[in-house]
């Protein structure tokens, strides 16, 4: 017979704060987390959690692991190494302040960012920076 795992029944504080992550969560991926963990205080098995959620069966029991362990933090993603961005934070105030003067004239933009501060960097990633603000 299948061995059944729940995590233990949660405080009122712990389902208020499982709550609001599912619900209000910056990232999917702890929206995701924090829903499973409330399917298991309610009593779905891993198996029932991994066909309600669509992943596989071995993250659901890595979060439920992860939660009793550090609780919320066990839930939320922990910074990665990745390349260094190529702008920093007063380039994206620059960028803003350029788009203000020259609105929808990306090239001419690129050109006069690229001019002033020496950074040569591509349309789209000229448009992935004005977007995130």
């Amino acid at each position: 017979m299948a061995r059944r795992r729940f995590v233990a029944p949660l405080t009122e504080a712990e389902q208020q704060t499982l709550t609001s992550a599912y619900h209000h969560g910056e990232k999917r991926a702890l929206r995701r987390r924090a829903h499973a963990i409330l399917l298991s205080d309610q009593g779905h098995t891993i198996n029932q959690i991994s066909e309600i959620l669509q992943v596989r069966r071995d993250a659901v029991s890595r979060w439920l692991k992860q939660w009793e362990a550090s609780g919320i933090d066990g839930l939320i993603d922990k910074p990665r190494s990745g390349r260094t961005p190529v702008l920093d934070e007063n380039d994206h105030q620059r960028l803003q302040e350029l788009v203000a003067e020259q609105p929808h004239q990306i090239r001419s933009l690129q050109a006069r960012f690229e001019e002033e501060t020496g950074k040569s960097v591509s349309r789209v990633t000229l448009r992935r920076a004005l977007k995130k603000k």
